[in-house]
């Protein structure tokens, strides 16, 4: 693939110089140009440990690999150009990834899951995806996000493991999804106070402005993202009106008689490690508005070609070559779980030392 490479004749480096990249990147095809890496030469003679000292608090940002220009002109070492990509790549450890990944440049193998979903919902269809800890499913709903926002569609998310949410009443909860939206003020202003959202008038008001914002998107399918449902999940909630209490049945009641009542307006997705919202026929007597309403799946493990494709594409940026018996090796002990095979990697990365490019067969794993 080809290699951005962005010139910059100002004497001081600005952090907005690094936009280049994406906006070049948006005019090619996806096939052509390699977004892992970028080039970046600069009439700053400091380039180089302002990049380092930027970029390394944001682990998921491409690797810049700097020059200023009077190291290419002057300098006649034949290494050199090759010794500072060295330094660049194999000083970034791409395998150490703690939080879900929200860019899609070193998100491997969920392709597929997140095609399906975005096409129940284009179809106005819910969705509901759960699994273990550590898994993938919030990078997947990033992906999932991002899937939408590229044909210009509209999605919330909600964070149910906020108490900022769970410890509201049903009726306050609604007001604060519609409050997640991410628009300007002048749609906001446009919302309904929150004086309106009282246990008789929350769900009619929800819907004025959920209609609003379906308006001002475009006339556009929204998706209502709950990520930890679990949270407001009865018997297992934290707070105690929606674990004791009907606040899970008023809250799903509304959402439900909305989407009956207006065929284009949303779908949700819920998404978290314990399906038993939509698993328990009743709630306190009443029957659960979701029970068997929603079709979900468990994230699947990673298999051996994924597992794969991550882990070889992302050691050889940083000088790490896999034997392939390897991946089947780190697929089978780890049971295909991509945060314990990353973890692993970065293991593997700490302790083969600094020569590169170094060999990582059976007997180094």
């Amino acid at each position: 693939r080809e290699i951005i490479i962005g010139f910059s004749d100002y004497p001081l480096f600005q952090p907005r110089v690094l936009d280049l990249f994406d906006y070049v990147a948006n005019k090619f095809s996806d096939l052509r140009i390699e977004k892992v890496c970028a080039v970046l030469i600069s009439k700053d003679k400091e380039i180089s440990t302002k990049i380092r000292d930027l970029l390394k608090n944001d682990a998921e940002y491409q690797v810049v690999v700097p020059f200023h220009y009077e190291e290419l002109i002057e300098n006649n070492d034949p290494y050199f150009i090759r010794n500072r990509f060295r330094e660049f790549f194999y000083s970034r450890d791409l395998f150490a990834f703690q939080a879900a990944l929200k860019k899609e440049l070193y998100f491997f193998g969920r392709s597929d899951l997140i095609h399906q979903i975005v096409n129940r919902h284009r179809s106005g269809e819910n969705s509901g995806l759960f699994g273990l800890r550590k898994t993938g499913k919030t990078s997947v709903i990033y992906g999932i996000r991002r899937a939408i926002e590229s044909t210009n569609g509209y999605s919330i998310f909600v964070d149910c493991q906020s108490p900022a949410f769970h410890q509201k009443p049903w009726n306050k909860a609604l007001k604060y999804v519609i409050d997640q939206a991410e628009v300007d003020d002048a749609v906001k202003r446009v919302f309904q106070p929150i004086e309106s959202y009282s246990p008789e008038q929350a769900t009619e008001t929800f819907e004025k402005d959920l209609l609003e914002l379906y308006e001002k998107c475009g006339r556009k399918r929204i998706l209502l993202v709950f990520d930890e449902i679990e949270q407001i999940t009865p018997s297992i909630s934290p707070s105690a009106h929606w674990r004791e209490g009907s606040d899970f049945v008023f809250f799903w009641q509304s959402l439900r008689s909305l989407f009956q009542k207006h065929d284009n307006l949303f779908t949700y997705l819920l998404v978290g490690t314990n399906p038993k919202c939509v698993e328990v026929p009743l709630i306190n007597g009443v029957d659960n508005p979701i029970f068997n309403q929603i079709p979900h799946e468990y994230i699947p493990p990673f298999d051996v070609p994924q597992t794969r494709e991550m882990v070889r594409k992302l050691g050889k940026f940083m000088g790490l070559k896999f034997d392939e018996v390897v991946y089947g090796r780190l697929n089978d002990d780890f049971g295909g779980h991509p945060f314990l095979i990353r973890n692993v990697c970065s293991a593997i990365n700490k302790i083969v030392g600094r020569e590169r490019p170094v060999r990582i067969d059976k007997a180094v794993y």
